[in-house]
Parts: structure tokens; sequence; C-alpha cells
């Protein structure tokens, strides 16, 4: 495995790149787990959503350790662009970061909390780490290949496998949010044909359907690109899709979008697929 090239994070076919993402990603997990074990203060945003100490710790970890590893990719990031430094326009080629995503799991004391980090190039997420430290999995997707591995306390990765996504099944299985209750998500479900519900926290949605575990994953309202590139990017490297609701894949950076992305759809298999 080759060393990450700090001016271009794709140029090595290899793992450097997400290798480097998995060790930032398990470094902000003992930082999250750490706060959780201490107590963690609860904030309110300017957009009143919640934020804890362990948001911006496990943030400015992994904000450190891109600086050092690729410091010529800018870096958009969850709480950088609360506090107004994030551009508002597309770039070429940059990281997307949520360092504590399903923050309300966390603070009520659920597992289903991760760290996202994606690198997004021409639009589209082409890498992805997620990973979930009060379960010890991690997630990667990088040019094809999807695998799922067990991280122990110590963070160390063993069991890696490939995943992939599997053709719906007769009774399908869709995907929603464990904290938010959305009526055009519940409206969009009842067009679907028979199908079982479960409700899971997080980017972890992203990851049962790459496992093969789960189908569709709607979400009609808006989210930011934070909250979804790294899951996203998991999800296609395994054979899915995330699909705006014209059928359109779901495009990142785009010009004026402040970092919003549109409502989607994310499939296992799509249908036509």
């Amino acid at each position: 495995m080759g060393a990450p090239d700090p001016a271009d994070p794709l140029s090595d076919p290899g793992r450097a790149l997400i290798a480097a993402l998995e060790m930032a990603a398990i470094a902000a997990g003992k930082e999250i787990l750490s706060v959780r074990a201490k107590g963690a203060t609860v904030m309110v945003k300017s957009d009143r959503t919640p934020v804890t100490e362990a948001d911006r710790r496990a943030e400015q970890l992994i904000l450190d350790f891109l600086a050092r590893t690729y410091p010529h990719v800018p870096v958009v990031a969850e709480e950088l662009a609360e506090a107004g430094q994030c551009p508002s326009y597309a770039q070429e080629m940059f990281f997307l970061v949520d360092a504590l995503d399903g923050t309300g799991d966390f603070i009520a004391g659920r597992n289903e909390f991760t760290v996202n980090i994606a690198l997004v190039s021409d639009h589209a997420p082409v890498a992805g780490v997620v990973y979930a430290p009060a379960l010890g999995r991690i997630w990667s997707g990088f040019t094809g290949q999807a695998e799922v591995a067990d991280v122990s306390l110590d963070g160390e990765i063993s069991g890696r496998r490939r995943i992939y996504t599997r053709a719906s099944p007769k009774m399908p299985v869709a995907l929603v949010s464990v904290t938010h209750k959305e009526p055009e998500t519940e409206d969009w479900l009842k067009h679907l044909p028979e199908h079982e519900t479960a409700h899971v926290g997080s980017s972890l949605k992203f990851c049962l359907l790459a496992e093969g575990r789960a189908d569709v994953y709607p979400r009609l309202v808006c989210l930011k690109q934070w909250d979804i590139a790294a899951g996203d990017a998991v999800l296609r490297a395994a054979g899915g899709s995330t699909l705006s609701l014209d059928g359109a894949p779901l495009r990142y950076g785009v010009e004026g979008a402040d970092f919003g992305c549109s409502r989607f759809v994310g499939w296992g298999r799509a249908p036509g697929a």
C-alpha cells in the first residue's frame, strides 16, 4: 500500500485513500466515545439543531488530519459551515465531513451515530468511510468496491469483507429515520408495494442498503450534503444508487446550493436496474 498523495487523493489505485480516511474516522470515534463516557453538554446551533463537544472535537481532529495528509484538497464540514467558514460553491474536488452524524441518537444514549468522511470529485462521492464507533463497525467504498469490517476498542480493524446490494426481494425493507417523522416520506412509502419498515439512525441506513440487508431509503426533506455523502459513496460502490426524485444520480457541490441536497431515494437496486 502506497502513501497518500497529498496533491491528488485519487492518484493511488490501491487502498491508501481509504486507509487514511479510516484512520481519521476511527480516531474521531475514540474522541466521541471519550466525551460520551464523561457526559456531553448539549448546545443549540443557529439552525436550532443540537451540537455537543463531541461533534466539535471530532471534527477538529478530522480537519487537522486532512490538512496534514491532503493539504491541497478543500474540506467542507458541518461545524465549519455553522461558523461561516465553508464556501457555498462547487469545487472540482473536496472532502465532505460530518464528524458526528446522528447527534440526536448520541444525546439519547443510542448507539446509531456515525463518523462520515467522503471525497467528492466531479459532483459525485467517489470514496467514503462510515464508522459507527459504539457498534465497532466501519464501512468503506471506493471505485466499485465496498467493504465492511469490525473495529476493536483499541482501533484495530479485522474481519474485512466485500459487500453488495441485493435484488429486491418479495418483501422489500424500507428504512426511515429514528428521530425524524416526515409526512412527505410517509406519503411516498404509501405508494411503495407491500414492504416492511425499519427505523435506523444516521447514515447507517445507506450501509444497510450496501450490505444487502435492506432495499430502499427515501428522504423527502432537504438535508446537507455532509449528512449523506459518505454513505452514498459506500452504497454506490456496493452496486446501489442515490437518486433525486427525477431519477438522476444525486450531485454534490453544485454552485449556489449552499451544500444542501435535494430530496432523494437511496436504492439497493433501483427499479429497472
